[in-house]
């Protein structure tokens, strides 16, 4: 304010002794007349007139100076009206620029350092909500992975879909180069073993087994801790470790724990563009392995319950072969035959294993047949035979109300139709026959013709061979026949038993 004062202080005398000077002059002018005036009346008049004259002039004067002043003081006002106005519509491109009293000036810089102070303000904010939205969106794109990962694993039951899945997905979310499960094997010493992996050969690594403490994975299932390693070889931990030599670089690891047990570990390994973990990649892992932890703990139970199942109707089964000498271990002669023709067709592991199970209690309907019909020696008589052709339809009925099992039910009352269609139950012919209906039905023939029965000595190794030949594409399924015999050149040991 001190210019301001000063002027105002000094424009205030100067008006006052422009006043005294303009009555000194008008009394100078006038004294003459003063002197010689006679009219009293006159003088009086003449000095109002005069004063009044002059006041008028000094108050023009003086609104003329504050007219002046005041727009001196209303322009930078106005000017900072402006920019305040265009700042609050989010333009900070308008800067003041104002020449006036020094309070003026000093309002100016105030106002130009508060503008800058709130350009930095405005842009650090900008950037912060980007930091925020790109957050948002990435943990939103890691909720959705989680999400569908979980939905996935929850919609089977069957241990190597789930694994196939968690793996599957965790290597696409991640961006990795190697991802495997290892899961805990109950035995005298339990041990990990690796039952899933991808961008690595499971085959190399699938008899490898780690007691808690060994390698990298049995580190995290003994301390139960999730690890972050981005220099793997220097890590003091691990140096000169024997076990998992094929990670290298940069490692995530996460217990997989369920039921407050950990029951395996998912590994991560090295990213395919080169960048290290990082935490948050850390605890992307450890949410979908909480998620995928209770999936595979429920394939597991799943899994166990199963063969609690097979077991149990396999030993009826054996029980069944045990009672006649003349066809034990025919189940398992017919598994191994049909599990060497599978192999070699390519099948899936799931069908390899269907037709595995329903090889072993393919003749489990046989259970409600007369013992008398199953060792008779001589010829069946029709009604007999009718009895006998009943067993695939009374085991495909035994075992229907297992739901896991309704696919090896199909296999087993399928067993005896033919590829001409004149088998039974239903006389289905061609690809209408399930594949691994065809496969047991070459197995389930081989065996029982190379394999002495009440009523005839078995069939020598030649023979056999000659009347899988001639029934090629009546009775079975020629390709079958084809892949079989080229097994059986290949493979002269898969016969335990050649009976002359």
């Amino acid at each position: 304010m001190g210019r301001f004062k000063t002027r105002l202080v000094l424009v205030i005398p100067c008006l006052t002794l422009l006043v005294s000077l303009s009555y000194l002059f008008f009394f100078l002018q006038i004294s003459e007349t003063i002197l010689k005036a006679e009219d009293v009346e006159q003088l009086r008049n003449t000095i109002l007139f005069s004063g009044l004259i002059i006041t008028s002039l000094v108050v023009i004067l003086s609104v003329l100076i504050s007219f002046f002043l005041s727009q001196r003081l209303n322009r930078p006002i106005k000017e900072l009206v402006k920019v305040v106005k265009e700042i609050s519509r989010g333009n900070f491109a308008h800067r003041l620029k104002i020449r006036g009293y020094s309070e003026i000036q000093e309002l100016v810089s105030s106002f130009n350092h508060m503008f800058q102070q709130l350009k930095i303000f405005k842009e650090k904010t900008r950037k912060h909500n980007q930091n925020l939205e790109k957050i948002a969106k990435d943990r939103a794109k890691e909720l959705g992975y989680i999400y569908r990962i979980g939905r996935e694993v929850s919609s089977t039951l069957d241990l190597n879909e789930v694994l196939s899945t968690v793996v599957k997905r965790t290597t696409e979310v991640l961006n990795l180069k190697i991802c495997t499960i290892l899961l805990v094997e109950k035995s005298n010493v339990d041990s990990l073993k690796v039952l899933c992996a991808q961008g690595i050969n499971l085959n190399k690594i699938e008899k490898q087994r780690m007691i808690q403490g060994q390698g990298i994975s049995g580190w995290v299932w003994n301390k139960k801790e999730a690890l972050l390693i981005n220099a793997l070889d220097q890590d003091s931990r691990f140096i000169g470790r024997k076990h998992e030599k094929y990670y290298t670089g940069s490692l995530i690891s996460v217990p997989l724990e369920a039921e407050n047990k950990i029951i395996g570990v998912i590994n991560g390994n090295n990213k395919t563009n080169g960048e290290r973990f990082r935490e948050e990649d850390l605890l992307l892992l450890k949410e979908i392995a909480t998620e995928s932890a209770i999936a595979i703990e429920n394939a597991l139970l799943y899994k166990s319950l199963k063969e609690v199942y097979v077991h149990t109707i396999s030993a009826l089964a054996s029980a069944l072969d045990a009672k006649d000498h003349y066809t034990r271990s025919h189940s398992e002669n017919v598994t191994r035959y049909a599990l060497a023709i599978a192999q070699d067709l390519g099948l899936s592991p799931a069908q390899i294993e269907t037709t595995s199970q329903a090889c072993q209690l393919h003749d489990l309907g046989k259970i409600g047949t007369h013992d008398y019909i199953l060792t008779k020696s001589t010829k069946l008589s029709q009604e007999e035979w009718e009895e006998i052709k009943l067993h695939s339809l009374k085991g495909a009925r035994i075992l229907e109300p297992i739901g896991f099992l309704d696919k090896v039910a199909v296999l087993i009352k399928q067993h005896h139709e033919r590829y001409d269609g004149k088998g039974y139950p239903a006389n289905l012919s061609g690809q209408e026959i399930q594949l691994g209906a065809r496969i047991m039905t070459v197995a389930d023939a081989f065996d029982a013709m190379t394999s002495e029965r009440p009523y005839r000595k078995a069939l020598n190794l030649a023979k056999a061979i000659e009347e899988l030949k001639a029934n090629s594409g009546t009775q079975f399924d020629p390709a079958i026949v084809k892949v079989f015999l080229n097994i059986l050149q290949k493979q002269p040991g898969l016969i335990k038993e050649q009976k002359s």
